[in-house]
């Protein structure tokens, strides 16, 4: 495993600690200043965006799982695996991000991060399986 690959990991590891210990400056930090998170669909754009979707989003628990990553340079893509537990109702959400990765002073950070939730009709902008 190179140094990017570990350094990516430490990236992906560091987003979903940080937001699970309630801590969003830090995860916010993560992300490109012109960096975009999309999440049901809404793109939430630059580091105020980004903060004010965490500040309203559910508390829980991201539990990481398998992922790919590609480096190419100072840019880099990757998907990983996620299970959302959230808190209180302990409701079980399993969704996949997509990430472009740029290098900045030296660190990885988030350039565009999309989630999208594991549904029984493939993957979907929302966790709720909307039936024909």
């Amino acid at each position: 495993m190179t140094d990017d690959h570990s350094a990516i990991q430490e990236l992906l590891a560091g987003y979903a600690l940080a937001l699970d210990a309630g801590d969003i400056g830090e995860c916010v930090k993560l992300f490109a200043a012109d960096g975009e998170f999309l999440f049901y669909g809404q793109v939430f754009a630059g580091h105020d965006g980004i903060a004010e979707m965490f500040t309203d989003a559910p508390r829980g628990l991201h539990l990481t799982g398998v992922l790919q990553i590609d480096v190419r340079g100072d840019t880099a893509t990757a998907r990983s695996q996620v299970l959302f537990v959230r808190a209180g109702s302990l409701q079980l959400r399993p969704a996949l991000y997509d990430d472009e990765l740029t290098r900045i002073d030296g660190r990885w950070r988030f350039k565009r991060r999309r989630c999208r939730f594991v549904t029984s009709g493939g993957l979907s902008d929302s966790p709720e399986v909307r039936s024909a």
